[in-house]
């Protein structure tokens, strides 16, 4: 039987997952100038990020959608929830959180052999053929979330809030990339004033101190 700890549990995993989500989004989805801007001052550090970042989401998704058992084990995940949740009394959101289920795992299908393959193994014949595996797209990224939105809002209103009040989606203050990306311009534009001679007395000389 699923408890309200471990409702919980997979509640906090899915606020994280949603925030290195969000991390990706304002660091390398906010258009050219943003990617041009990263790459212009570390472009080895932004592009391996880039690719940490994507790899972490991949490989975090797939065990949050793994099977409820391996090797005799239980894992926390969607199918255990489905499948240990008493929704005897609401016949109506079983059948709901089973198709937000299935929409999920179609969602897991698509990015599955990038964790398969290329994140989990180092598969030799897609390693040296250099092919590129799980991609989705944006839809099927946006379509993701909302269902994962949906997913927790119906159990958690279950087992931990009949209010239902949390919303993953609408959760805030999850990343604060984009502090760091005001860091990064206003750098840019203390070394462009430095560099045609337009900073006071004061300042340049805290620069070259």
């Amino acid at each position: 039987m699923v408890t309200a700890d471990e409702v919980k549990t997979v509640t906090r995993y899915c606020v994280h997952l949603r925030s290195v989500w969000r991390h990706y989004q304002i660091l390398f989805e906010e258009g050219g100038l943003r990617r041009k801007l990263l790459h212009r001052i570390a472009p080895v550090f932004f592009g391996d990020l880039n690719q940490v970042l994507i790899e972490q989401l991949v490989l975090q998704i797939c065990k949050l959608t793994d099977c409820e058992k391996t090797i005799g084990r239980n894992n926390l995940t969607v199918d255990y929830l489905v499948n240990n949740a008493d929704f005897s009394d609401t016949p109506d959101e079983l059948v709901k959180i089973k198709t937000l289920r299935d929409s999920i795992h179609q969602f897991r299908s698509t990015i599955l052999p990038a964790r398969n393959r290329l994140i989990s193994h180092m598969d030799r014949d897609a390693v040296m053929a250099g092919v590129s595996l799980g991609a989705a797209s944006e839809a099927d990224w946006l379509r993701f979330w909302e269902d994962l939105d949906e997913f927790l809002y119906i159990v958690h209103g279950r087992f931990v809030d009949p209010g239902g009040h949390f919303r993953l989606n609408d959760v805030g203050m999850i990343s604060d990339a984009d502090s760091a990306v005001k860091a990064l311009k206003e750098s840019t534009y203390f070394q462009a004033a430095l560099g045609a001679n337009e900073l006071p007395q004061g300042l340049s000389e805290i620069a070259f101190s």
